[in-house]
């Protein structure tokens, strides 16, 4: 095995199980709020990562404010469509993995079979692509939703753009202007930001993907090319021809 094909089968295979790992992780809701945690980290798992629908758990989530008031209310979310669609993006994204890490497999093994070597390459090449084109959607959605997320006001605002996602008990029986954002707020844009990081694999890893489809690629197609003018592999074809008719 050359050194490209040891490194492409290990950045494929650790990037399918980590996948694999995120997946169970979010998809099996287990990563729910919990009690003690970070109030941006909890932001974050109510906005993206927890799904009341899908979990079957609702959890209540403390709002309170000082502007331009003093108030303090009990939020939960019934539903979240956008923790809905992320769902749907993860799913996407674990199988595009999958498939990456097989059709790498397949396309390893082939040796010095031309026809399932060129069979195989194109698939696989077409795979990495599709991830890479899906790393970028996707970071340009999260750095969409930054706008949108940048206060705790406007997180639940976004959860709740259908008014009717979010239920809320007040406890200070005066009004909570929740549109109302305030510069006391907390910045909370990282968090799609960092998503948007995430989504793009730190850069680093986008870039090193991005090499391993073109130089895998390049290399294939010059040895399908060193393989098809090879005589032996040319009378084999002519003959696997001949038994056609």
């Amino acid at each position: 095995m050359s050194s490209l094909a040891f490194w492409t089968i290990f950045a494929v295979l650790y990037q399918t199980v980590f996948s694999i790992i995120i997946s169970w992780l979010i998809l099996s809701c287990k990563l729910p709020p919990t009690e003690g945690e970070l109030q941006e980290v909890t932001l974050l798992k109510l906005l993206y990562l927890h799904d009341p629908e899908a979990c079957g758990r609702v959890y209540f989530y403390n709002y309170t404010r000082t502007y331009p008031v003093p108030s303090s209310s009990i939020v939960w979310p019934v539903k979240n469509e956008v923790a809905s669609l992320f769902r749907g993006k993860i799913c996407a994204w674990l199988s595009l993995h999958v498939i990456w890490a097989v059709l790498g497999i397949a396309y390893m093994t082939q040796g010095q079979r031309p026809c399932g070597l060129y069979v195989t390459l194109m698939p696989f090449t077409l795979a990495g692509l599709a991830i890479l084109v899906m790393d970028l959607v996707y970071a340009t959605m999260f750095l969409m939703d930054a706008r949108k997320t940048s206060t705790e006001a406007k997180i639940l605002n976004y959860i709740n753009s259908d008014s009717d996602s979010i239920r809320i008990v007040n406890k200070t029986h005066q009004s909570v202007p929740a549109s109302t954002s305030s510069d006391l707020e907390k910045d909370t844009s990282w968090i799609a930001l960092l998503l948007a990081y995430i989504s793009c694999r730190a850069l680093v890893q986008w870039i090193v993907n991005f090499w391993i489809v073109k130089d895998n690629y390049i290399e294939g197609m010059a040895y399908y090319s060193h393989l098809s003018k090879k005589p032996e592999c040319r009378m084999r074809h002519k003959s696997s021809l001949f038994t056609q008719y």
